[in-house]
């Protein structure tokens, strides 16, 4: 190998070296603008409320669109849906109108507000203050009800390497994982919701996990029995098509045609009229 061959092989050595650093110093930025930018998330969502912000009992939050009066269950409080009380939604929204509540998984990194944009495609690179970044947001389908009394409400969030975002959900594939974090938590201005997660699999991204049309008690069965089905996990928990369902979904690793997806149901009673 001659001189000058050595000096073009190290050049592009150099380079490659050169390229590499840059990316790795542009994702370590990233992630710690991200870090930063969700900080401000809780320390706003933290701010006390002032009288024109109280929240009320989640039996005042209805179905409205439902033919039926159906409202979730009462449940016994427990310690996080106590802590999550205190979230101010309003105060987030002061800084992004597009905030439509706050997710938590207790024991996660799970800990986001959520916001719902005009497409599915902006909150993929934008914070949830609107600042450009590839960590993303937590959002909402944008055709979906922003005050989650859909059936069936889509959750998106970017599969983040260092298990930030929706970084966590491809642990539920564990049954052991599941039986540690078992619920998951929706704020939104009328109180605090309690999911309990039924289903785990990876589907396909035109499969009907993605569907929102299901008005017949018939279609939810069957969507219901799909995902306890294709289930990686057996929960013993099988929802009633009455329930309201909300689908967490993030990049699978796997294929760019295939999500990791969690099915999590919020039980509903009938209001006698």
């Amino acid at each position: 190998m001659n001189k000058k061959v050595k000096i073009i092989l190290l050049a592009i050595f150099g380079a490659i070296i050169l390229i590499c650093a840059g990316l790795l110093i542009k994702n370590f930025f990233g992630y710690q603008s991200g870090d930063t930018a969700y900080e401000d998330a809780v320390n706003a969502a933290t701010a006390e409320k002032t009288e024109s912000e109280q929240t009320y009992e989640t039996d005042d939050v209805l179905p409205e669109k439902n033919i039926e009066l159906w409202v979730p269950i009462d449940i016994e409080s427990d310690a996080h849906m106590e802590k999550l009380a205190s979230v101010n939604i309003v105060s987030l929204q002061e800084k992004n109108k597009d905030v439509v509540g706050w997710i938590q998984i207790p024991g996660t990194k799970i800990d986001y507000p959520m916001v719902q944009g005009e497409d599915n495609t902006y909150y993929l690179e934008h914070m949830w203050d609107g600042k450009e970044n590839f960590v993303g947001s937590i959002f909402i389908e944008c055709q979906n009800s922003s005050d989650f009394t859909d059936w069936n409400t889509i959750i998106y969030g970017h599969n983040m390497v260092n298990g930030s975002m929706f970084g966590s959900l491809k642990k539920y594939n564990d049954p052991e994982y599941f039986q540690k974090h078992p619920y998951i938590y929706i704020v939104i201005e009328g109180g605090v919701l309690r999911y309990e997660i039924f289903s785990a699999y990876t589907a396909e991204v035109d499969s009907q996990t993605f569907g929102l049309s299901y008005h017949q008690m018939e279609t939810r069965e069957k969507f219901i029995d799909m995902a306890i089905q294709n289930s990686d996990i057996d929960t013993g928990i099988i929802p009633a098509p009455t329930d309201q369902i909300i689908t967490l979904s993030t990049c699978s690793g796997d294929s760019y045609a295939t999500r990791q997806v969690i099915h999590a149901r919020l039980p509903m009673i009938k209001i006698e009229q």
